[in-house]
């Protein structure tokens, strides 16, 4: 007896075509929102410098430099993971305080949980088994937090410091250093193309992946969203080089000379709020020193 293609499907269980095509489409359409997803979120970090009228972006350049360095080391310094979380959780406030709003935030932590992980079982499997688990783990969150705390407090520092008050910072910062040989100029100018670096590295990903995702459609998760990663890296590499070929053909179209003597930007000096600041930081870190201190 003859029997329909209909009903054939009907008796094997197999899908129609149409099924298969209404089921793809779905799967391309999951892939896509998250792609575009994705790509908003690189859109975010790819701003670097915010621009805003906070009481973050109104201090002086040098002041936020000090709070940085003071607060970096101070995360070291704490023994206890109490601390540490506060400190971090105080950092993450301060992004609000900014101005800089929760998905600027989400954005800087969003690659942080597969390096926390590592970290945490690197401690616990790989250093000094003689120790409990549970005080492995607990070295891995303290860990984990203090790389927290510094990617934190680097973020809030790009974002409200433009390139060029970084480089005001580090000239102003290292200026005694001249008379003992230290290349003030070259650093300031290493300081500035490396802030103003991060935000196009951020970009010619973006460019990358859509491109990519023109071409090839929306990427897989798992390993087909490393293998849709690794080709990206040549064209990267290519477009960081021919960057750096633009900026040198750039200063030397300007006769730009780093043992030549620089002027920094004018500006304003220290005001009483950063006085206030910077006296805050100092505290905190002299209560890491002296927590170090009794623990020790």
């Amino acid at each position: 007896m003859y029997t329909s293609a209909s009903e054939s499907c009907r008796c094997t269980g197999t899908p129609r075509i149409d099924e298969r095509a209404a089921a793809q489409t779905a799967l391309e359409t999951v892939r896509r929102e998250r792609f575009l997803r994705e790509e908003q979120t690189l859109g975010i970090a790819e701003a670097g410098y915010v621009e805003g009228k906070s009481v973050l972006h109104r201090l002086n350049p040098l002041s936020k430099l000090l709070v940085l360095t003071l607060v970096c080391v101070a995360l070291f310094l704490f023994e206890d993971w109490r601390s540490t979380a506060v400190l971090v959780a105080l950092l993450g406030a301060l992004h609000f305080v900014a101005r800089l709003g929760a998905k600027r935030l989400l954005a800087a932590l969003k690659t942080l949980p597969v390096f926390v992980a590592i970290i945490v079982l690197a401690r616990v499997f790989l250093v000094d088994r003689s120790l409990p688990w549970e005080a492995r783990a607990a070295a891995g969150v303290l860990q984990a937090l203090r790389v927290t705390g510094v990617v934190l407090a680097l973020h809030l520092f790009i974002s409200v410091t433009d390139a060029v008050a970084i480089s005001d910072s580090v000239t102003a910062a290292l200026r005694p250093f001249r008379r003992i040989g230290v290349k003030v100029g070259e650093m300031a100018l290493m300081a500035m193309i490396a802030s103003s670096f991060t935000p196009f590295m951020v970009s010619e990903v973006r460019r990358l992946r859509l491109a990519q995702a023109a071409r090839c459609g929306f990427p897989r998760r798992g390993i087909g969203a490393i293998r849709a990663t690794v080709p990206l890296v040549a064209p990267l590499v290519v477009g960081v080089l021919r960057r750096t070929d633009e900026l040198e053909l750039a200063l030397a179209a300007r006769c730009y000379r780093i043992d030549a003597p620089r002027s920094p930007r004018a500006g304003a000096g220290p005001r009483p709020l950063d006085y206030a600041v910077s006296a805050a930081a100092v505290v905190i870190f002299l209560g890491a020193v002296w927590a170090r201190s009794l623990s020790s």
